[in-house]
């Protein structure tokens, strides 16, 4: 039998410290960071709807008359889809928020009639439902954290 302190040092003695590498992240799992890695742009990089909905601006909705529906955004549409003034877009989680709009009605709370899109949402406000750019991750802040440890010696955790 050997002592706490002799089986110490013979795992500091016999540990490797691993080089860093790079490698393909679709074969990084099981593996840790080795440094930290810091957002090159916002996550998200656009407004982005929160839910299923429509988009409109808020400034063109009265509650007496209903929206135009003019158009859809998907969720990783790669063509915006413009706003037309009073109208209002279908709009899926995710999508990115066409420009001239301001807000996002969730469908649940919308009626759609021959004669247009009829907002049921006595609570909405501007810019409800919309994740602003950036809004997780800003571009030049901490993205992922590197593993504690993954540069200092074994030594200097089990001191022996």
């Amino acid at each position: 039998m050997i002592t706490v302190l002799t089986a110490r040092q013979l795992v500091v003695e016999n540990t490797v410290c691993l080089t860093p590498t790079t490698i393909p992240i679709k074969d990084a799992l099981g593996k840790v960071l080795a440094d930290d890695i810091v957002a090159g742009e916002d996550i998200p990089a656009f407004a982005q709807s929160a839910m299923d909905g429509y988009a409109f601006c808020f400034d063109d909705w009265s509650k007496d008359r209903p929206l135009t529906i003019t158009g859809e955004m998907a969720a990783g549409a790669a063509k915006e889809q413009p706003a037309a003034k009073g109208g209002a877009i279908r709009i899926f989680t995710g999508a990115p928020v066409p420009a001239g709009v301001n807000t996002v009605v969730m469908q649940e709370k919308t009626r759609v009639e021959p004669a247009g899109l009829f907002i049921e949402d006595e609570c909405i406000t501007s810019g409800a439902n919309i994740r602003p750019a950036g809004s997780e991750i800003k571009k030049g802040e901490l993205a992922l954290k590197r593993a504690p440890a993954s540069r200092q010696p074994l030594s200097d955790f089990w001191p022996v």
